[in-house]
């Protein structure tokens, strides 16, 4: 911009005897600095900046699309068919085609991709949208000095595409610096379409990921967190009281804990072969920030898995719950109904969701390989529900399978389930199942079991 506003306010400070020829609010200044000669634009694809070399930039800024909310390409074909008309003649190489290209767009587009991935359960759309978003952001990986910053905004209302960007993120080797969010969208007024549900612009500050990323637990990865969301605190009230709306205070707590995860990306465990992955981080990160909030009575036990956690509080006590009471306290969780129902804890019937009897999850294991039941809600079910009365089903024999490698928070989960089990029967058989578990826990305090019962049980209560 060859001119820029300033306030007659600020140039009467700075010079007072202009003040008198001063009309308005704000005068145009011309500052005097150009666009610089070295400038080049170029109309190429993110994923193969040919014209940059291997560490050659100091910084980079893009603002990525937002999931499958605008199909820029289709959009821009409103101007582009009529531009073509003019310039094709000008510029063949870029307006020979009838319509803007589409086929590599970072879009989640249902109708180009469609149909589900099953092993995933996700659609394809979306799987295309991470993959070629991923291959974005390693580009950008490989024209960054190793000092330099990759800065990117995204809007944020929901939190699935904010999920597929952290992740293409972090697997392309960059780690979160700091987030920022800014209040976006507050002019646009009440008829609003597709900006109506934008709430914020995050600024993502990122560095390249240097070295091999530590292994941590979550456990620990949480205490660390903790800790310093609560230094924070007092930084927060004081612009709380300036006005900062709480949503806006919680996503800097969030983009705070983010840093940490994504620091340590891929190697965060859950158990000793699982590591957490972004979704059951944000999922995670969330409990921390509303627990540590207050109003929470005896929540889940802190090292069981997010996942876990969340569904635990759902069903404290509880046998079944209304579709729209489960709804409605997931809002804002990053979770729905289906990741429960999905992994076989809950089902719906008649619009209300029922918790899957402990029984019923034992019995399905019958005759499985004990190897595969690394879930510590899984674990805990399989043993309460062992210990119903008339299960035909020996607890002690899994406990003794070398294949079965009891979860680091199965104790503290039992324990828990004693009172806070949806029945009577369920919080009996807890009883039953957690003595039976501390005499055999008893008997195994080898050194491997120790040491690996402290890496993922170290926590800040």
């Amino acid at each position: 911009m060859p001119w820029e506003l300033v306030s007659n306010e600020r140039l009467s400070e700075y010079a007072p005897e202009l003040y008198g020829a001063l009309k308005g609010k704000s005068e145009k200044v011309f500052p005097g600095d150009p666009v610089l000669d070295s400038a080049a634009l170029a109309c190429a694809s993110s994923t193969e900046l040919t014209s940059e070399g291997d560490a050659s930039c100091d910084l980079v800024i893009t603002d990525p699309p937002f999931g499958g909310l605008l199909h820029y390409s289709e959009l821009a074909d409103f101007f582009y068919v009529w531009l073509r008309l003019v310039l094709k003649e000008r510029y063949p190489d870029y307006f020979s085609a009838e319509y803007t290209p589409k086929m590599l767009e970072v879009v989640a587009n249902r109708a180009r991709q469609p149909g589900k991935d099953e092993e995933s359960n996700k659609s394809n759309a979306d799987i295309f949208y991470q993959r070629l978003l991923t291959a974005c952001w390693k580009e950008a990986h490989r024209v960054l000095k190793p000092g330099g910053l990759l800065a990117f905004t995204f809007h944020h209302s929901e939190d699935a595409p904010w999920v597929a960007v952290l992740e293409s993120l972090f697997d392309a080797g960059f780690y979160l610096a700091a987030t920022y969010p800014i209040r976006s969208d507050e002019t646009k007024g009440t008829g609003e379409f597709g900006s109506k549900k934008i709430e914020y612009d995050i600024i993502h500050v990122c560095r390249k990921r240097m070295e091999e990323p530590q292994p941590i637990s979550w456990a620990r990865m949480r205490r660390q967190v903790l800790q310093d969301v609560r230094r924070l605190q007092e930084m927060l009230e004081h612009h709380q009281e300036e006005g900062l709306p709480e949503a806006d205070l919680q996503v800097i707590r969030r983009g705070k804990a983010l840093e940490y995860f994504s620091r340590h990306y891929g190697k965060v465990y859950k158990d000793e072969d699982v590591p957490i992955n972004v979704l059951e981080a944000l999922v995670g990160i969330n409990q921390l920030l509303d627990e540590e909030a207050g109003g929470i009575k005896e929540p889940p036990p802190h090292n069981a898995e997010p996942f876990t956690r969340l569904f635990l509080r759902l069903f404290d006590g509880k046998a079944e719950l209304a579709r729209d009471q489960i709804q409605k306290f997931l809002r804002g969780t990053e979770s729905a109904p289906s990741d429960f129902v999905n992994r076989g804890w809950c089902f719906e019937r008649s619009k209300v969701f029922h918790l899957t009897p402990p029984l019923d999850i034992a019995r399905d294991w019958q005759g499985r390989h004990r190897k595969g039941m690394t879930s510590d809600y899984d674990q805990a079910r399989f043993l309460i529900g062992a210990c119903f009365e008339g299960s035909s089903i020996n607890a002690n024999e899994t406990l003794k399978n070398p294949n079965f490698k009891p979860h680091p928070t199965l104790s503290a989960l039992l324990t828990w389930q004693r009172a806070h089990g949806a029945t009577n029967q369920i919080r009996n058989a807890a009883a039953i199942a957690s003595s039976l578990y501390r005499t055999w826990e008893s008997k195994h305090q080898t050194p491997e079991f120790k040491q690996r019962t402290l890496f993922f049980t170290e926590e800040d209560e």
